[in-house]
């Protein structure tokens, strides 16, 4: 068996990004294009990275007959993406809380928020590049994100005040990724 650490990727680099556009905005169709104006990125990520969880359970169906295993089925399959922003800013805050009113006055921002949490539907694409060797890249193109707050801020001086997501992937998404010359 030939094995090949070239392959072996460490994420983390500079590059990586978590970008967000409203539901419908037009998404790039190559590895490398160019986002449109629409897209934002969230800003810095917390040390712990993005991580994209598969989800459902497997049901067997068993026959009569000494209760042997027919079939099996997948139910509730998903995909899902989680990561932490650290930034404080418009974007982050408009994700994690239900804001009705915000104003700006000289340096203070006033926001209304609702105690209630919702659901904040976007399109996304997420790049990212091994730390070493930025020209092996991935890229996640997902037309419909749908993002809700996944935990607690916390306010401690052994970390940053992060906002914790997950969003799931509803629907078919494009998984680009640069492969090694042959």
């Amino acid at each position: 068996m030939a094995v090949n650490a070239d392959l072996a990727r460490i994420y983390g680099s500079y590059s990586d990004a978590v970008n967000l556009a409203p539901l419908g905005t037009t998404l790039p169709t190559t590895i490398d294009g160019v986002l449109d104006a629409a897209f934002d990125d969230v800003g810095w990520l917390h040390s712990d990275g993005i991580t994209e969880a598969l989800s459902g359970s497997v049901e067997k169906k068993r026959g009569h007959q000494g209760n042997g295993i027919i079939r099996t089925r997948m139910n509730e399959s998903g995909t899902s993406i989680s990561f932490i922003g650290l930034e404080t800013k418009s974007k982050i805050l408009n994700l994690r809380y239900k804001e009705t009113a915000v104003s700006i006055t000289s340096d203070v921002r006033k926001a209304t928020r609702s105690a209630g949490q919702r659901i904040a539907v976007r399109s996304a694409v997420i790049d990212l590049f091994d730390a070493d060797d930025e020209s092996a890249k991935e890229r996640l193109i997902i037309p419909r994100f749908e993002i809700a707050p996944n935990g607690d801020r916390t306010f401690a001086s052994s970390d940053i005040a992060g906002f914790p997501f997950i969003g799931e992937i509803i629907g078919s998404y494009t998984h680009l990724m640069k492969v090694a010359a042959a």
